[in-house]
């Protein structure tokens, strides 16, 4: 189960860059997602090199001028994507002036076609209600992916904030498609237990029993303790759906077994484990 979700978080992420949809690259299909990631730097390096001068001139373009002018001229001149690719080159207080200058659409919109490795270090400094706002819109929009690739590249106490405008079905989606998922345990200890119970109820809600199993799969044994203990709080019909598809599909049973280990004896039987 992992290796297929690693593989097809970097299909879409590959997908990202090359402005396509994810099902025109079936011919990777199979390929490792090791392989799929390094295709995918690839391409981004090249693409950022192709142009890196006129990325270099606009940039040094925009040092000599106020920072709201810098601000339209990057909206109505540059767009999201060229804007994207020469964010990497801002010093970080000045992608944090231009950034507070512009509306989170925009934002948005370059956030789609940014590459974090390079980039990944200016978003601590841009404000924080900024973020929320820009975060919100790609939730909005159901950016998973682009959501995910901020998680996996800036520290926990930037995310942190923005996680209130993030619900529990955005929040399971983004997991499955974080680039680190090594961060997934910090991010899930500096949310309180009732966000904890919001995630299970979004995974009943939505049918995302998969990526919720899959979450905890990433965790420590202190945050998954914290999720058993928000499974027993579940309502009785959520239960019962965990139970079934745990008995009825044995991939899913298989990557639950951390999970299940950690269960008390009452709930291991009443999932069936």
């Amino acid at each position: 189960m992992t290796a297929e979700v690693e593989q097809q978080a970097e299909l879409q992420r590959l997908a990202r860059v090359l402005g396509v949809r994810p099902k025109e690259l079936g011919f990777l299909d199979g390929a490792a997602a090791a392989d799929v990631r390094a295709l995918r730097d690839t391409v981004a390096d090249e693409l950022f090199e192709r142009h890196r001068r006129s990325f270099e001139r606009a940039v040094a373009l925009a040092g000599r001028l106020p920072a709201g002018l810098t601000a339209t001229l990057a909206q109505r001149a540059m767009g999201p994507v060229l804007g994207a690719r020469a964010a990497a080159l801002l010093a970080p207080g000045d992608a944090a002036e231009l950034a507070r200058r512009l509306p989170p659409a925009f934002l948005a919109d370059v956030a789609e076609h940014m590459d974090l490795r390079k980039a990944g270090p200016l978003v601590a400094g841009i404000p924080p209600e900024t973020l929320r706002e820009t975060a919100a819109e790609l939730r909005r929009r159901e950016q998973w992916v682009v959501l995910g690739m901020f998680v996996g590249h800036v520290e926990t106490d930037v995310v942190a904030p923005l996680l209130d405008v993030l619900d529990g079905e955005a929040l399971l989606r983004t997991a499955l498609v974080v680039e680190h998922p090594e961060c997934l345990d910090g991010i899930l200890a500096v949310l309180p237990d009732a966000r904890l119970d919001d995630v299970l109820e979004a995974a009943h809600r939505h049918d995302l029993w998969s990526e919720a199993v899959w979450l905890v799969s990433q965790l420590s044994p202190v945050q998954g303790a914290r999720v058993i203990e928000a499974i027993e709080r579940m309502q009785a019909d959520a239960l019962d759906r965990l139970a079934e598809l745990l008995v009825a599909e044995t991939e899913l049973r298989r990557a639950a077994k951390p999970l299940i280990k950690l269960a008390p004896r009452h709930l291991r039987q009443r999932i069936g484990a």
